[in-house]
């Protein structure tokens, strides 16, 4: 019954979520640039190529995300929501947002969600995300952002190169998010 409960309200606001994205993408992208050149030479090894041409980057501070209304309103429905003031980067589709410039880990955290937004698409990404944050409470343990926690470190031990893409679809097809 509760995942069912869990799944109805996803569903209900993930629309507003997947609305957001698309907007802040759009409003973004004319102030975005492609891919530092430097990163992409690290990067390319755990990325389709496709994603490492489409990515773009863009430095702003303030971030474009919620203000702290809505972090007081997921407190009140219990929910651990990080204070934007915190937040160092987000991904919009395949436009990122940071602060200020990124090192390569954070890069690669954030490409490993414009990789989960092309294999999912923008509504199903929303609805996974809203999913996860109401099932789980606490932001760090949305299964999407677990993701990319985990194959960032795999990336930051200096393992040997492996396929971002090929891991989330693994994910997706275990039914993980």
């Amino acid at each position: 019954m509760r995942r069912i409960l869990l799944n109805s309200m996803a569903s209900v606001l993930s629309w507003p979520v997947a609305h957001y994205i698309r907007r802040k993408r759009d409003g973004l992208h004319e102030l975005s640039e492609p891919l530092p050149s430097s990163h992409r030479a690290i990067l390319e090894s755990f990325f389709d190529l496709s994603d490492l041409d489409r990515v773009r980057i863009v430095v702003q501070d303030p971030l474009p995300i919620p203000d702290e209304r809505f972090r007081q309103l997921g407190q009140l429905l219990g929910l651990d929501v990080p204070n934007a003031s915190l937040i160092a980067g987000i991904t919009f589709d395949h436009v990122i947002a940071a602060r200020s410039p990124m090192p390569a880990a954070m890069v690669f955290h954030e490409l490993v969600h414009v990789v989960q937004f092309r294999l999912l698409g923008i509504g199903p990404f929303a609805r996974l995300y809203t999913r996860g944050l109401l099932s789980t409470g606490r932001y760090d343990d949305i299964p999407l952002e677990r993701c990319a926690y985990e194959l960032e470190a795999r990336f930051e031990m200096g393992l040997p190169p492996f396929s971002v893409e090929a891991e989330v679809t693994t994910w997706i097809e275990r039914e993980r998010f």
